[in-house]
């Protein structure tokens, strides 16, 4: 079974444009289609959890909008955030900048700010409506897909970061960096305690790559990461409402 993967993973990996393309080009063309343009995390396209328990991921292609049931690619990047609005999201239109943002999960930047661990709105219950967290965590994926140069940003909400961390977990007991895996992200359809149906996204590794992809792949990954720890939240983060399903 595990030489069946390898030789799948290898016949997967020979279509990464990465593998195929030299990063010192990667970084030319990057100077100069964006120069000095400062582009950021914001600019990048993202991909977010379907509403209402939908099962297919909507992805941007250069014909328009595409549905697939899957995402597959290299997680090169990610980290965990939190944004916190005053306002309930039924008070304003939706995209007002949250009152109070954290770019790793841990510090809080505006209002009340400080430790996120120890906030009183990062505490499961303290959401209005008794559901969940009013300060809203989620978790991204800087995730490289085959046949582009630069990542998409999966962005998973609350409900989803509990399968994402296991998925982590299960890759470190093996000693899998989360770069050397190539991951496989589908979604599965279920309902929360007040029977209201979500979407969560699901993590199984679809093989590994050789210690030499993985090297490039870590390379890649420190000369992208600058671009994707370069945006606060205030500028891509919206007031949208995910149905809470389990304590994170």
């Amino acid at each position: 079974m595990q030489n069946q993967q390898v030789m799948t993973a290898e016949s997967v990996v020979s279509l990464y444009l990465i593998f195929q393309t030299p990063l010192e080009k990667i970084r030319e063309a990057i100077a100069a289609n964006l120069a000095d343009s400062r582009m950021s995390s914001a600019d990048l396209e993202r991909i977010k959890i379907p509403a209402g328990g939908g099962t297919a991921w909507t992805i941007q292609t250069l014909n328009g909008e595409e549905m697939v049931k899957e995402l597959n690619g290299i997680v090169v990047d990610w980290r965990d955030k939190r944004a916190y609005w005053s306002r309930p999201m039924e008070d304003s239109d939706g995209s007002a900048p949250p009152d109070c943002y954290s770019l790793d999960g841990r510090t809080g930047i505006g209002k009340p700010g400080g430790d996120c661990h120890n906030c009183p709105y990062s505490l499961y219950g303290s959401d209005p409506k008794g559901i969940g967290q009013a300060c809203k965590a989620s978790r991204e994926f800087g995730l490289l897909r085959e046949d582009k140069i630069l990542p998409v940003i999966l962005s998973l909400p609350p409900t989803s970061i509990k399968p994402a961390r296991q998925y982590q977990m299960r890759l470190a007991a093996e000693v899998i960096p989360l770069y050397a895996a190539l991951t496989t992200v589908g979604l599965e359809r279920t309902k929360n305690s007040q029977g209201i149906a979500f979407s969560r996204a699901t993590f199984t590794l679809a093989g590994r790559l050789t210690n030499e992809e993985a090297e490039r792949i870590k390379e890649y990954a420190g000369m992208i990461r600058p671009l994707l720890e370069s945006a606060p939240p205030a500028l891509i983060a919206t007031n949208s409402h995910q149905p809470e399903g389990e304590i994170i």
